[in-house]
């Protein structure tokens, strides 16, 4: 990008010294300062359009930057930006329909290559930092169900390894020598966490939560949490067969054995996007149409929305503890940014691109 400190600070000239009408802008022209302090929105974009994008947000002057990679990279980000992670100050897009991940600097946005499938990627959905030399990407494969986690060496950005998991390889966590990888089905069917040891890159063992697990988060205590989606059985007339349908639900993972599992009022009742406080001691998840919060002491579901509207992406900002709440009205058009604070007010909102479905910090 030409000019861009130039831009800079002539941008933050105007801020400094004009009188400000709203509280938030929204700049698709002007590129944040490398190491300037923000987060970046993944945007899916439509399935098959080929619009995904990256957006940042720079705290220093308010404003969400669009297109960031689009600027940097000058070419599309591709088709269905499922996830993005942010590792030893590299940030690895991964972008689920182009069959690929985009490794790109995090400080100056700059491009460092890409994982594809002439790599070893097929179907990925997220990545896992393990080393300076190796991570991991779950894979949903070419059928859409053969669960894998791909081992990547980091510097020469391509898969030295697969491993084989089970359905619908979604979210990890990693817990000190082992990662633990939910098993949402993908397109079919699972019900496991499973557990993969990092330093001989297998399978070690595996435990049944709930059908089709997916997000995970590990608190202060060194538990693990997951949510799963249950499973919806249809009719030959495609209402829902409740008695052999499952809830959505909220568990807790203690020493690799389901210590407390929490169901949802019923069948279709959604329970999902889990995300924790930098403190790790306090959920926040998509619930009943709302977002809810949960301390990790907890029991029961909590009975009060925390947030009263329920949102495409859901993320913690751990420098704030603020809530950020993505919303896409379609897959076609722009999505919105809310930020909240830790008390559920609304501090301000932005345009990102289409379909935005999460976050990644610095």
């Amino acid at each position: 990008m030409k000019n861009q400190f130039l831009k800079r600070v002539l941008f933050g000239l105007l801020v400094a010294t004009s009188s400000l009408f709203a509280s938030c802008s929204d700049d698709d022209s002007v590129g944040p300062l490398p190491g300037q302090e923000g987060f970046f929105v993944i945007n899916e974009g439509g399935f098959g359009n080929g619009d995904a994008s990256l957006s940042y947000f720079d705290k220093a002057t308010n404003t969400m930057i669009n297109d960031v990679f689009l600027e940097n990279a000058e070419r599309p980000l591709g088709d269905q930006a499922q996830s993005m992670s942010i590792y030893n100050g590299n940030g690895y897009i991964v972008v689920q329909n182009s069959g690929k991940i985009e490794v790109i600097n995090a400080e100056n946005f700059g491009s460092l290559g890409t994982i594809n499938k002439d790599a070893g990627i097929v179907s990925p959905r997220y990545f896992l930092g393990i080393d300076q030399n190796k991570g991991y990407v779950t894979d949903w494969g070419a059928d859409g169900v053969t669960g894998t986690v791909k081992v990547i060496d980091l510097n020469a950005l391509e898969v030295t390894k697969t491993i084989d998991v089970g359905q619908g390889a979604n979210e990890m966590v990693r817990l000190g020598n082992k990662i633990y990888v939910a098993n949402n089905g993908g397109w079919g069917y699972d019900n496991k966490v499973v557990i993969v040891d990092i330093n001989t890159d297998q399978v070690v063992g595996s435990i049944t939560v709930g059908d089709n697990p997916s997000a995970l988060k590990v608190d202060r205590n060194n538990n693990i949490w997951v949510t799963g989606s249950g499973k919806t059985v249809y009719n030959p007339d495609w209402s829902v067969d409740e008695a052999n349908s499952t809830p959505a639900f909220l568990a807790k993972i203690v020493n690799d054995e389901v210590a407390l599992k929490l169901d949802a009022a019923s069948v279709y009742t959604g329970l999902g996007r889990l995300v924790m406080n930098n403190a790790a001691d306090q959920l926040y998840f998509n619930y009943s149409g709302a977002v809810y919060t949960m301390s990790i002491d907890a029991t029961e579901l909590p009975a009060s929305p925390f947030i009263d509207k329920s949102f495409y992406g859901l993320s913690v900002d751990p420098s704030t503890d603020n809530v950020i709440g993505t919303e896409a009205p379609n897959f076609s058009s722009a999505g919105t940014v809310y930020r909240y604070d830790n008390t559920g007010k609304l501090i301000d909102q932005y345009t990102a691109g289409i379909a935005p479905n999460g976050c990644a910090f610095k």
